[in-house]
């Protein structure tokens, strides 16, 4: 009798097939794996592909769990080596922990559900005569009544099928034929599969006082691999920073988001020191969020002063603390390098996450966030579009901060394209195309826009899309702009990037003002962002579908079926023009 656990082979691996350094999206499930073609002379104990289920459907954390895949295939290739020059990779006592882990998953597993016939064999049937009729009994033996009865079973081929299997979740090569360390582990394997059993047959039978008689979780020690002494936190963002530099690319995004976050871990060791990720409980992360709500929101000279200078300062002159939104935001910044931490196996738990901290403050974030307007009011439409910007010929701020016709042309654009201002401020002038007589902005819609040096970014690989020009842009003379500038350069010549490589972040902040203090708009709605905003919101009013302003902005899809083809462009162009004209602005003819 076979065991009720066969091995199943799996598809034979198509020939020339290439196994790229990305994660792998099985087409049927969406499932991300690690895929690597296994080298020619480590085939004999890996076979041709390596592959390992990164057990995610969303992208971004399948990059990052890809990294620590990788970097255990990368051991298991070493390890096969070893093996193939006859060291000894498993020693005695790694092969009975193996057979002991194994145990203990199984066990686990069948006393969780009860399924404890698993490790049954059926026997004989029994059947008697009742009143109601004829009766049944079936018989279940463990495997070592099975063998003692004469019973014929593959208990061997049993044993060699589960000691793969624990292999491979260790991500371990399995020892040639014919070798010692093969023989006795799968010897280990099939002792433990006979205890197994006869642990089932007495759960089985209801008895659940029977003792476990295994040996207990304990690291391996397997080949010559040193523990490393554990990793501090700011040990730990060195490293991610490389990865996220490795997988995003060394551009001014990354390294914004990295110095934020730098900055963040900063204050938190000044607080708590920096210790060691395996030290850093909940318990801790649950006080580090308390500290940030007595934090003072940017304040003068805050460089100068450490973490708890600053909430001693905040305290004595009663200065205002920081949002819920920015708490989130710094609490993120230490998930991330944690959740790194976890992925490379340095820490078992993101405590943030785990402790449901990441979770309360987003709670509080979003409730605050919910009972705020985001968008702007047509009253303030109006008030931005009939002050002097935009009503007086050739005006020019008095306070300096001359940044030509930047000062017109982009909130204009930001109203009807609902683009994100830096995505705006970085144009080029090449990227005011056309297409079947439908001008558009090419928002680094192709992977080879603008120059070599180039380092203009987007914010997701989604952003990249054509937005067409609504029909008041042109009547307002835009294309006669762009035609206006140098043709090799920026669409807005006067907007230099910031130290940090933005365009728009100067503006940016000269435009706050100006809303502020020109446009006499005191509401909720961001100065910039406000406009992206009112975009959905208008969108939403002239019934634009969703799908359509979702490809204007470079929004992501809400199903899945919508990531299948394109979006035409003139399609964009013909929902486009429902948007509504800017209030108050007098349009060319």
């Amino acid at each position: 009798m076979t065991s009720s656990r066969p091995i199943i082979k799996g598809p034979a691996i198509p020939r020339q097939r290439s196994f790229m350094a990305q994660p792998f999206k099985h087409p049927t499930s969406g499932v991300y794996y690690l895929r690597r073609r296994v080298p020619d002379e480590l085939r004999s104990i890996l076979g041709r592909e390596y592959k390992r289920s990164l057990k995610t459907r969303d992208p971004s954390e399948a990059k990052g769990r890809f990294a620590a895949e990788y970097a255990k295939s990368e051991e298991v290739f070493s390890l096969a080596r070893l093996q193939l020059q006859g060291t000894a990779v498993l020693s005695a006592r790694d092969i009975q922990q193996l057979a002991s882990r194994w145990f203990r998953q199984e066990l686990d597993e069948m006393e969780r559900t009860g399924e404890f016939r698993t490790f049954l064999i059926p026997g004989s049937v029994e059947s008697w005569e009742t009143p109601y009729g004829w009766e049944e009994r079936q018989e279940y033996l463990s495997y070592r009544e099975a063998v003692e009865s004469g019973n014929e079973i593959d208990a061997a081929g049993a044993s060699l099928s589960y000691a793969r299997k624990a292999m491979k979740a260790e991500s371990l090569p399995f020892p040639q034929e014919n070798t010692a360390a093969r023989n006795n582990l799968v010897e280990a394997f099939h002792e433990h599969l006979f205890k197994l059993s006869d642990i089932a047959k007495q759960r089985h039978e209801g008895n659940w006082l029977a003792e476990v008689n295994v040996l207990h979780h304990e690291p391996l020690s397997i080949g010559n691999r040193e523990k490393t002494k554990a990793k501090t936190l700011l040990e730990c963002f060195e490293a991610y920073a490389k990865a996220k530099t490795l997988d995003d690319g060394d551009n001014r995004s990354t390294r914004k988001t990295l110095d934020e976050f730098r900055s963040s871990l900063r204050r938190f060791v000044e607080l708590f020191g920096d210790v060691e990720v395996t030290k850093l409980t909940r318990a801790v992360v649950q006080e580090y969020r308390s500290k940030l709500a007595e934090f003072p929101v940017k304040t003068a000279g805050a460089g100068k002063l450490t973490a708890q200078q600053l909430i001693d300062k905040a305290k004595a002159e009663s200065l205002p603390l920081l949002s819920p939104a920015t708490i989130r935001n710094r609490l993120r910044a230490l998930s991330a390098v944690l959740g790194f931490a976890v992925r490379m196996d340095w820490i078992k738990e993101n405590p943030v996450e785990a402790g449901g901290i990441a979770k309360a403050a987003a709670k509080a974030a979003g409730a605050r966030a919910d009972r705020k307007r985001k968008d702007y009011t047509q009253a303030e439409l109006q008030a931005i579009f009939s002050s002097a910007a935009f009503t007086q010929r050739d005006w020019k701020p008095a306070g300096g901060g001359n940044y030509g016709k930047a000062w017109y042309w982009l909130p204009l654009l930001m109203y009807y394209t609902g683009c994100r201002r830096e995505e705006l401020a970085q144009l080029a002038v090449a990227d005011v195309s056309e297409e079947d007589g439908i001008p558009y902005l090419s928002i680094l819609a192709h992977e080879d826009d603008g120059p070599e040096d180039d380092d203009r970014t987007v914010k997701t690989a989604g952003s990249r899309r054509r937005v067409p020009l609504h029909p008041d842009l042109l009547r307002l003379g835009f294309r006669e702009y762009a035609a206006s500038v140098p043709a090799d350069g920026q669409l807005f010549p006067l907007l230099k990037p910031s130290p940090a490589g933005f365009y728009g972040a100067n503006w940016g902040k000269a435009w706050g003002r100006y809303i502020r203090d020109e446009a006499c708009i005191s509401g909720p709605a961001s100065p910039s962002h406000g406009f992206r905003h009112t975009f959905k919101t208008l969108s939403r009013q002239v019934g634009i579908p969703e799908d359509v302003h979702d490809a204007i902005t470079g929004h992501s899809p809400k199903n899945v079926s919508r990531d299948y083809g394109s979006m035409p462009l003139s399609r964009i162009a013909q929902e486009l023009e429902k948007f509504p004209p800017a209030p108050l602005l007098a349009l060319k003819a």
